[in-house]
């Protein structure tokens, strides 16, 4: 197997780095990160033939349709196909004769260029070549990428920018640390955090040497995953079939937002379609009603097709984990919705933020669940300090706005200094406490427990939630 390469940008420059994969006409792949940013590069015998970036403004869509290349709706549509089927957005347009070849790659090309450019100004990136990634060249963009020449490029444009430039401060779109560190050093400290955390249990040797080993397992599966590109989820078997008749009597725009409301996962996945191609300058989307809007009805409809085909994966409503999870995320949507008058929050945005809530840990779960945790405080607690993060990653692959940030990666200790859409979600959740999973939301903060009990001494606020939520869940069969 082919081994891969590994250093930071600060030993071996870019410049030196690809002039060494031209010269030694070598292929693969070249993923360059710096904090949460992102960046991938292609080769193809030395040639570079594609470059990537995670940040929402340096995506090829966005790119395409910013610039009047191709119209929203059209990017739209070959991104939902994308997102579903895994094939690239180049080989879409191409296949669906939205652009010609050439027209295609100027633009992949002139994007290309803005990202290799930018990233000879970073500092204390990480890079790693991989030459076991398979590559193609069907854009045949290579005839003007070339490593020694961007060396040159890169370079002049550093000079020009040390000319221009004021004394360097932090700006405000420079990336943030990196969410969390996976190092062996740093997973065994984790490991010695969690478990101080759990006080006065004092298990044998061999339990800890145990727990050791599970939890840097845990660890090592949750920084793949983490590292993952998004996915749509999967459907609730009963949405799918939903989506199946609305399409088939053309009606799935109307029925869309109401599925939505009941699915947590379909909500993510039109949420993330409709802000593939939008930027936080720009306002980044809250609502499937929004999401809907943007997209557009034809790649609405391609959507849903690809979800709810009958050969598309679904998922069961008898799984134990999936039903409980949308029983709690429906009945904190309802209490949100009501409590979000009294926060100042849209009751539409106080819908999703709470329905979205459990999916911060969705995943985690998942792995924890596979791994031979005993139950208890120890794998509660080793949840506990993965789930921030988790939700956080989601949060930035989605693309959603900042206040989903706050909610899915909520530690769950809430205070009146916390975001206000953290304290909403808190409050819904006090509301139907009965019927929550997982983590415990809590506070230790006086002022926001009398605002919950300002909130919890209006009987008809809470009879209201009840039966809202009560009717909802019988609908679902929950």
């Amino acid at each position: 197997m082919p081994k891969t390469l590994n250093g930071t940008l600060d030993t071996f420059s870019l410049a030196d780095l690809l002039q060494w994969l031209e010269i030694n006409r070598l292929s693969g792949r070249v993923t360059i990160s710096r904090g949460e940013d992102r960046r991938t590069i292609d080769l193809k015998d030395g040639a570079i033939v594609f470059v990537s970036s995670l940040r929402p403004d340096e995506r090829l869509g966005t790119y395409l349709a910013s610039r009047g290349i191709l119209p929203e709706p059209a990017v739209y549509e070959v991104l939902a196909d994308s997102f579903l089927t895994g094939r690239s957005l180049t080989r879409l347009v191409l296949d669906c004769g939205l652009l010609p070849r050439e027209e295609l790659a100027a633009a992949v090309e002139q994007l290309a260029l803005q990202i290799l450019l930018d990233l000879f100004h970073w500092r204390g990136a990480d890079f790693v070549y991989d030459p076991s990634v398979a590559t193609e060249d069907f854009l045949r963009i290579q005839l003007s990428l070339r490593g020694q020449v961007l060396a040159l490029e890169g370079a002049r444009s550093i000079d020009d920018t040390a000319r221009t430039r004021p004394p360097a401060r932090k700006a405000a779109g420079e990336p943030r640390e990196a969410e969390m560190d996976f190092s062996p050093q740093a997973v065994a400290l984790a490991f010695f955090s969690v478990s101080e955390g759990l006080g006065l249990e004092h298990p044998s040797a061999a339990v800890w040497r145990d727990r050791f080993v599970v939890f840097g397992r845990l660890s090592e599966k949750v920084a793949f995953t983490l590292g993952q590109p998004f996915r749509p989820f999967p459907l609730f078997a009963d949405t799918a079939e939903r989506c199946r008749a609305a399409l088939a009597a053309g009606a799935e725009g109307e029925e869309v937002v109401r599925l939505a409301a009941a699915d947590p996962f379909l909500t993510l996945d039109v949420l993330f379609l409709g802000n593939a191609l939008r930027t936080p300058a720009r306002g980044l989307l809250s609502t499937v009603h929004d999401a809907v809007a943007a997209i557009g009805p034809g790649a609405l409809r391609r959507l849903l097709e690809l979800l709810s085909a009958e050969e598309a994966p679904t998922i069961s409503t008898r799984e134990r984990l999936e039903r409980a999870l949308r029983r709690a995320a429906v009945s904190t949507a309802v209490a949100a919705s009501h409590v979000a008058p009294a926060t100042g929050e849209d009751p539409g945005v106080a819908w999703t933020l709470a329905l979205l809530e459990p999916l911060g840990s969705y995943e985690l779960l998942k792995l924890l669940l596979a791994e031979d945790f005993e139950p208890g405080p120890f794998r509660a607690a080793a949840l506990s300090w993965f789930r921030p993060t988790c939700g956080r990653v989601l949060a930035r692959k989605v693309n959603l706005p900042a206040p989903f940030a706050d909610v899915l990666g909520s530690s769950g200790l809430v205070s009146s200094r916390s975001p206000v859409a953290e304290q909403l979600v808190f409050f819904a959740k006090q509301m139907v406490a009965a019927e929550q999973v997982g983590r415990e939301w809590t506070s230790e903060d006086p002022e926001l427990a009398d605002r919950y009990s300002s909130l919890a001494v209006d009987d008809r606020l809470a009879e209201k939630i009840a039966e809202d939520a009560a009717a909802l869940r019988d609908v679902l069969g929950l």
